[in-house]
């Protein structure tokens, strides 16, 4: 994994290879960043559990699970919210053609729910370059830290 962030700062870029050894760190380091702009549990568990679900999916689906490819992860704070961007290697997707994990006949599948857990639990949801690139909006409270 290659970090890049400046000390104080409102950005920071984790590159890290499409193997699922590297989520642990990623999520660590999410944390550790997160937990210096906002004393909010809510939003960071959420932020913890997305980005989670989006690097997977990227690893998984975008890479291949092809270690030469890499996820790029993002993360960003503003005075009012915190941003997590993830971009992978592969071919992207259209969200259209996605089924519905609720769907009586996928109610029952082990997995499917990712992208259905980003867009209901964050305040926002983009998808960028055909979809290999998610970008996840989290709100914050007027009572977090600034």
């Amino acid at each position: 994994m290659r970090s890049t962030e400046d000390e104080g700062s409102n950005f920071m870029r984790l590159v890290v290879d499409s193997s699922y050894s590297e989520l642990e760190s990623v999520i660590n380091q999410a944390l550790s960043f997160f937990e210096s702009h906002t004393d909010n549990m809510d939003v960071l568990h959420k932020v913890m559990l997305l980005t989670s679900e989006a690097v997977t999916n990227g690893m998984k689906h975008g890479n291949q699970l092809d270690k030469n490819k890499s996820v790029v992860v993002d993360f960003m704070c503003h005075e009012n919210s915190l941003e997590v961007w993830v971009e992978d290697e592969g071919n992207g997707f259209d969200r259209d053609a996605i089924p519905d994990p609720l769907s009586s006949e996928r109610l029952m599948n082990e997995g499917g729910r990712g992208i259905f857990l980003i867009e209901k639990m964050a305040d926002e949801v983009k998808y960028e370059k055909g979809g290999r690139r998610v970008g996840m909006v989290f709100n914050l409270e007027a009572t977090d830290k600034e």
